[in-house]
Formats: structure tokens, sequence, C-alpha cells
């Protein structure tokens, strides 16, 4: 932890560094990283004001506390500090474990471009299916019968074109009975 205190219109001691520092070592575990840290401890007759700003890989946290002792202040602000970073931990475990999608309407598994890893893994909750995308094509202008032939030769199941004759879009895919099928657009 890279620790920076300033000092406005009090000393900086060793007794209070060491105080920050204690204070601060539980916001170093809970953010799992290097933390750049800066606290302005500031002292005006009666009011004892503690700013901190903490600054990780993962965010930037900043509060402020003004009490009527300095010692206080430091750890009302690393406590808010605490609360800011487990707020912000929870936020990144759960963003990153979301299992299912928010539309189950819109996902769709494609089992045949799933890695076996995919394939593995067991969800939590079921899961109607899950849109898994593949490689963009340009819809190049082919007669039906080039479209089969690209087909066959590039080993792909589907491949979209632009009839030349009638200039809409149209699929070629590979049938499970080793033909090759045409869909067309309705007039």
């Amino acid at each position: 932890m890279k620790l920076d205190i300033t000092g406005r219109h009090i000393e900086i001691t060793s007794a209070l560094r060491e105080y920050a520092e204690d204070k601060l070592a539980k916001l170093e575990r809970l953010l799992e990283g290097p933390l750049e840290v800066h606290v302005v401890l500031e002292v005006e007759k009666h009011r004892h004001l503690a700013e901190i700003q903490v600054k990780s890989r993962t965010g930037f946290f900043s509060s402020q506390q003004e009490t009527g002792d300095l010692y206080a202040s430091i750890n009302e602000v690393a406590e808010k500090l605490e609360r800011q970073a487990l707020k912000h931990k929870e936020k990144i475990r759960d963003h990153k474990h979301r299992k299912s999608p928010r539309d189950p309407q819109v996902a769709a598994t494609i089992e045949a471009n799933a890695t076996p890893a995919e394939l593995a893994e067991e969800p939590d909750e079921p899961q109607a299916f899950r849109i898994v995308r593949s490689q963009s094509h340009e819809a190049k202008p082919l007669s039906p019968l080039d479209a089969a032939h690209e087909l066959e030769a590039s080993g792909d199941e589907v491949l979209v074109f632009r009839d030349a004759e009638t200039d809409r879009f149209s699929v070629v895919f590979r049938r499970k009975d080793g033909h090759i099928g045409l869909v067309e657009p309705e007039s």
C-alpha cells in the first residue's frame, strides 16, 4: 500500500501515521491488490477533518468525516471506505457469476459451437437456450448453385448470401440427409 498523508494545520506524528495504516490494512485485504491511498488530515479549532481517497486496480473510493477528535474521524472514514469496498466487491462478484441470461426468450443454446468445457458446465438454473456468436461473413451476391458449391468448399453448416438475380438474402444449409437446403424469403 502506497500511503501519502498530508496535514493541514497539524504536524503528522508517527502515532497518527500508524493509526491510519492500521485502519486501512483491512481495506487493503478487501480490495486484494496494491492501493494508492491519500489521506488529508485537517484541524481548525474544534473541527477535526479526515479525508481519504483510495485508488485500486478495480475502483476509486473516497470519503471524508468531521468530528471533534482526529482519531475518531479517521476511524469513521475507514469504516465508510470498507462499506464502499464491500459493496463494490459484491457488485463485481455478482456480475462475474451471473449464470442465466436476463431474458430467457432471447438466449439460445447452439451446442455445435459450444466448447467441451461449456457443455460440461451444469447451470444452477435451467436455461431455455443460449445464443452463441459465430464468425460473421460478408453476404456476397451469388447464385444458389454457386452458394451451394461455396458451402461444400468451406465445410460450414450454413451460408447466408445475397441472391444475384433477386438481390434478396437467402440461406443455404447442410441437411441431415447430406443434401443442401435452400431458404428463400417470401415476396
